[in-house]
């Protein structure tokens, strides 16, 4: 299960402030309730996957606190974005279009 801290790191924050904090208890609360996000064999705790991709997508919601349009930065070359969807994410906790490979 991810923490504030935990993603305050990977943000390289030093410490987790209240969106760092709201952005997790979000995240935790909806993979929580996702069927399809891979748990360990008792059903409850999350795999190392889970919490990889629960972890990213809670920094990507405290990224887009400052970018409500998407975009990150103005730089010389031209605009930054923050991406809306995450294929690893996705792919990680098995939601939106991502069908895990079948054989027959």
């Amino acid at each position: 299960m991810i923490t504030p801290q935990g993603v305050a790191d990977w943000l390289k924050l030093a410490t987790p402030d209240a969106v760092v904090t709201t952005c997790t208890a979000a995240v935790v609360a909806f993979v929580g309730d996702l069927p399809t996000a891979p748990r360990e064999a008792d059903g409850e705790t999350w795999t190392a996957q889970t919490d990889l991709a629960a972890t990213m997508l809670a920094a990507r919601l405290v990224r887009r606190r400052n970018s409500p349009s998407g975009v990150e930065a103005l730089t010389e070359v031209g605009a930054s974005y923050v991406s809306r969807y995450d294929p690893d994410v996705a792919r990680m906790l098995r939601i939106d279009s991502f069908v895990p490979p079948q054989v027959g």
